[in-house]
């Protein structure tokens, strides 16, 4: 008879999976960028930070070791979110907010 160490069930190992804090919840992050965003002259500099903030987050991924095909969706939900801070943190175009 041989050990118990031979079978097959002793041999496996689970498979790690690294799984990242949801971006769309780093609130103070979304913020600051909004913050950013919003303070940037021209359209074109407001481009630039936001690929710089893409790159930024797929350097963080990179550390963490999340797989491409998470990276997108999770990319997705953090501009998701600081688009809507933006919008949030936009001042109105008319005096006393935006109501008739």
């Amino acid at each position: 008879m041989t050990g118990h160490t031979d079978l097959p069930l002793f041999a496996w190992q689970p498979r790690c999976t690294m799984i990242a804090f949801p971006t769309e919840r780093r609130v103070g992050k979304i913020r600051d960028v909004a913050q950013k965003w919003l303070a940037q002259r021209t359209p074109r500099l407001a481009d630039r930070y936001e690929k710089q903030i893409d790159a930024d987050l797929q350097k963080h991924f990179d550390l963490l070791g999340i797989l491409p095909s998470e990276r997108k969706r999770l990319t997705a939900e953090f501009w998701n979110a600081a688009r809507a801070e933006i919008a949030r943190q936009r001042p109105s175009s008319r005096p006393g907010g935006g109501a008739a």
